[in-house]
């Protein structure tokens, strides 16, 4: 069985450095203008095989701490909206 790819938004906060995870989408598009609607500044658009919040937040952290080498980042509580 093939997995769907949903999108997800994923921000980090100027003040507190805080992960902000929206989502999931089901085009890159409609990420895409969420996070320009909501965010405004920047974020990026990550493509994941799943519609589970508390799963893609886990990914997101991964993949931040593996940008950042920072795991004091990577173990902040994300916020979800």
């Amino acid at each position: 069985m093939i997995e769907k790819i949903y999108y997800w938004v994923a921000a980090i906060t100027s003040l507190t450095g805080q992960l902000v995870v929206l989502g999931p989408y089901d085009t890159e598009e409609e990420a895409s203008q969420v996070g320009f609607d909501k965010v405004g500044g920047t974020f990026s658009v990550e493509p994941l095989r799943t519609r589970d919040v508390s799963r893609a937040t886990r990914v997101l952290k991964y993949k931040r701490f593996n940008q950042t080498a920072n795991l004091e980042e990577a173990l902040k509580r994300a916020k979800h909206t």
